[in-house]
């Protein structure tokens, strides 16, 4: 069975592989070669493969949980992330970085994945559909589940990884093997944690350089999943900052809700300076004049 491994591994396009990943393949095999498969015959195969050099442990994981695999080009922490996680994706500042929206070059590792319950239902889905192919074979080897794998690090690089429910759109990419946020989710993302984002100050700025050029896909996304308070925030970059006009960006206007603790920046506090049409405290330095409303 370690051989016919060996081949699998061999065509294997993903920078890494998990325990469960291995787990299956070797499941898979043994249906296939009608052998029995258990935990202790899993251990020995997985003990086998590191010693011809075929895999290795991936530092910052949990020991046998991750392997690098032999003749791979050295993969980024993004290519890592995604695959050791199914369900993350690139979001916030390395999305902007991603997608060439940014000149900052950050030195944090921004991951969106679903809250805990989530994450565990689309696993046991996963595995649902993975074991269906190996008939009971998995079910009773008591081979290495699907689990969320806690990381603070990939390859030396900080991750900042958020759980969050309605993640939004994202796009598989195949060189290199990630997942990215799409665009118009990335600039929704601006607005609701600027934080992650390079700050407020970059977020004006990255709107006003690239928003004429995206306006259609910022639009739709904010109209769609955007809060109140959100197509304001967009409303006002979109309108005053960049001076764009659109139909829906005078929908959002008239929508319009007053409230005392509405600001430009969620995370700075509130400031004077105020935008009557969009009710909007303008608590970004750069902006907080009256020239600006």
């Amino acid at each position: 069975m370690t051989r016919s491994l060996q081949e699998c591994l061999s065509k294997w396009e993903r920078p890494v592989i998990t325990d469960y990943e291995l787990g299956s393949l070797a499941a898979g095999q043994a249906v296939a070669l009608r052998v029995e498969i258990s935990a202790e015959v899993y251990t020995e195969i997985v003990r086998g493969l590191a010693s011809f050099g075929l895999i290795s442990p991936s530092k910052g994981f949990k020991a046998g949980t991750v392997f690098h695999l032999f003749g791979h080009v050295k993969p980024s922490p993004m290519e890592v992330a995604c695959a050791v996680d199914p369900f993350a994706y690139v979001s916030h500042l390395s999305a902007m970085e991603y997608h060439g929206i940014t000149d900052r070059f950050s030195k944090i590792l921004y991951l969106s994945t679903p809250p805990d319950k989530e994450w565990k239902e689309q696993a046991a889905a996963r595995m649902d559909k993975d074991r269906k192919k190996q008939a009971q074979a998995y079910l009773f080897a008591e081979l290495p589940s699907l689990r969320y794998q806690k990381f603070e690090r990939v390859d030396g690089m900080r991750v900042e990884l958020m759980r969050r429910s309605h993640r939004g759109a994202f796009k598989i990419i195949k060189s290199p093997a990630i997942r990215v946020a799409m665009i118009g989710r990335t600039f929704l993302d601006m607005l609701r944690e600027p934080e992650y984002c390079g700050g407020m100050q970059h977020v004006v700025d990255t709107y006003r350089e690239y928003a004429s050029k995206y306006l259609r896909l910022i639009i739709d996304e904010v109209s769609r999943h955007g809060k109140s308070i959100e197509q304001a925030r967009a409303g006002y970059l979109l309108e005053e900052v960049c001076g764009l006009n659109d139909p829906q960006i005078d929908d959002w206007a008239s929508k319009v809700q007053r409230g005392g603790s509405r600001k430009l920046d969620p995370q700075e506090e509130y400031a004077s300076v105020f935008s009557e049409r969009w009710m909007l405290s303008l608590n970004v330095p750069s902006l907080a004049s009256p020239d600006s409303v």
